[in-house]
């Protein structure tokens, strides 16, 4: 029961900080105050160009993912640890139907400057990412499983930790 608590916590402390971000750049429209939440019955956007994925997969040195919810965040400085997040970005296109709203924020840096940046969705009607471009939604692209388990891991974590 040690073990598993001390394993919990050392995964936590890996992955979740609550602290301040390393000097981002200052975003215009700044998606933590205002989620992004679907008004039509079904919007749908094309999939992010790989090329940009391949660039922040390749390139990226730092990963933040605020909660709008939770008492955490997500940090990533080492680049496979930023690298299986991406992983967890599906090829497919999330459609955003009446009724999602997003869970979080998440950006990619490439030495101090954010490169990419995208709503998180984790829902029963959509699961995925909303990216931006120039301070508007512009991509969509459901989680893979791994993604999925990702977050639902991490999830779980803050749950059996939350004094109820």
């Amino acid at each position: 029961m040690i073990q598993r608590c001390l394993a919990s916590l050392l995964f936590i402390s890996l992955l979740c900080t609550c602290g301040p971000s390393p000097e981002n750049e200052t975003v215009a429209a700044d998606p933590v105050a205002a989620p992004t939440s679907a008004t039509s019955s079904q919007t749908a956007f094309p999939s992010i160009p790989l090329e940009r994925l391949q660039y922040i997969f390749e390139n990226a040195t730092y990963m933040d993912a605020t909660f709008y919810n939770l008492p955490i965040s997500i940090n990533q400085s080492e680049l496979p640890q930023i690298q299986a997040t991406i992983g967890g970005i599906a090829e497919a296109t999330m459609p955003l139907e009446a009724g999602c709203t997003a869970i979080g924020h998440i950006w990619f840096q490439v030495n101090g400057k954010n490169i990419e940046e995208a709503d998180i969705f984790y829902n029963e009607k959509c699961v995925g990412y909303l990216w931006y471009e120039n301070g508007k939604p512009a991509y969509s692209n459901m989680m893979t499983e791994e993604g999925f388990n990702f977050y639902a891991n991490i999830f779980a974590q803050v749950q059996s930790q939350t004094p109820q």
